[in-house]
Order: C-alpha cells, then sequence, then structure tokens
C-alpha cells in the first residue's frame, strides 16, 4: 500500500477508535514504554499530542519520565514550517509554557534550545510502521530532517496504537529508519543505528 492511502486509513482507524479503546491502547503503551531499559538515555526528545486526531497521549510518558526516570532531561519539539525544521526545546511540565500551533500541536513558547547532537533518543510520532522500521508520518519530514541532526547512534523510538504492517511501499533514500517501535503488546527491535 502506497503512503498516501496509509495515511489515509489509518487516521480512519484512530479516529473510529472508543474512548475507552483509546485509553485502554495508551495505558498498555505506557506499560510496555516502562518496560524499556532507559538507563543511558539521559536526554530524551518526544513528541506532543495532537489530541483531535487520537495521537498516543505523550503527556502520561511524561508523568512516568518525572517521577520514575528522574535522572533524565526532557525536550519537545518546536517547528517551523517554513523552513520544515525543528528546535528541541528543554520541556517542564511545571513550568513550560504552551500553546497550540496551526496544526493543533502544542508546542513551548519560549524556552532553553538543546542542540541535536546531546539528545540519547527520540521518541517519534508515526501512523504506521513496517517489520523493517521504517514509518509513515504525516509526510512533512520534519522528523527525518531533525533525525538527521542527531548523533548516529541515537535511539528512534516509534509509539503506536497498533501493530507493523509487513511492508511499507514507496519509501525514500533520506527516510530515517527506526530503532525500536513500542506498541501496546510488544517492543520492537530493528537495529538501524549506525
Amino acid at each position: 500500500m502506497e503512503k498516501q492511502q496509509l495515511r489515509e486509513k489509518v487516521l480512519l482507524q484512530r479516529q473510529q477508535l472508543s474512548k475507552s479503546d483509546f485509553w485502554r491502547l495508551n495505558d498498555e503503551l505506557l506499560t510496555k514504554l516502562q518496560q524499556f531499559n532507559w538507563s543511558r538515555v539521559k536526554v530524551l526528545h518526544l513528541f506532543l499530542p495532537i489530541v483531535e486526531r487520537k495521537e498516543v497521549d505523550t503527556f502520561e510518558f511524561i508523568n512516568y519520565f518525572k517521577t520514575e526516570q528522574a535522572h533524565m532531561k526532557l525536550a519537545v519539539p518546536r517547528c517551523h514550517y517554513k523552513t520544515r525544521q525543528m528546535d528541541a526545546v528543554l520541556f517542564d511540565p511545571e513550568t513550560t509554557v504552551l500553546a497550540k500551533n496551526k496544526h493543533q500541536i502544542p508546542e513551548p513558547l519560549y524556552g532553553e534550545l538543546l542542540e541535536p547532537q546531546q539528545i540519547d533518543a527520540v521518541i517519534i510520532p508515526l501512523l504506521t510502521f513496517d517489520l523493517l522500521g521504517h514509518r509513515v508520518g504525516y509526510g512533512g519530514g520534519f522528523y527525518d530532517r531533525f533525525l538527521e541532526r542527531c548523533r548516529p547512534d541515537v535511539l528512534k523510538i516509534g509509539v503506536s496504537l497498533f501493530e507493523p504492517i509487513e511492508k511499507i511501499f514507496n519509501t525514500h533514500e533520506q527516510d530515517v529508519l527506526l530503532s525500536h517501535c513500542i506498541t501496546p503488546t510488544h517492543t520492537y527491535f530493528f537495529g538501524n543505528l549506525n
């Protein structure tokens, strides 16, 4: 299936989830995330969810990281749509002021910028992924550009409410592959670390 068809299919699948099914899957995903070995991650970059699109609720993840992984610094993205680049902004859930951008993505209004090279792991939004670690996002390429600026050994961790498909077609050479993907039932390891 082509990427655009996959986007439409998975967006519809997510929208059709009942509230109870969404929260059950999100809670199961959080349980799997808690089982991941975070000991070597000192700086974690993670996205903030578009609630209207039933994205994985990463605010639940943030609560876990702040209480159970206190050694970790958190960063969240701020997007520049003209250049299609992203900044990594240091995030503190108690003091960082967020505002939704034109795409309904919560972003920090201000804050200390981190260099991508400082980041040890990135939790990446996606719509679907395959058994090789390819992912389909919304098509803007923000994360591919951002990950190119990170260290080669950065952990690239997708999170998905659904299991993978076998193969995504029409992938591109510049697509950055996932090293891991966490779902409500599995943690997939693809390697893809340079």
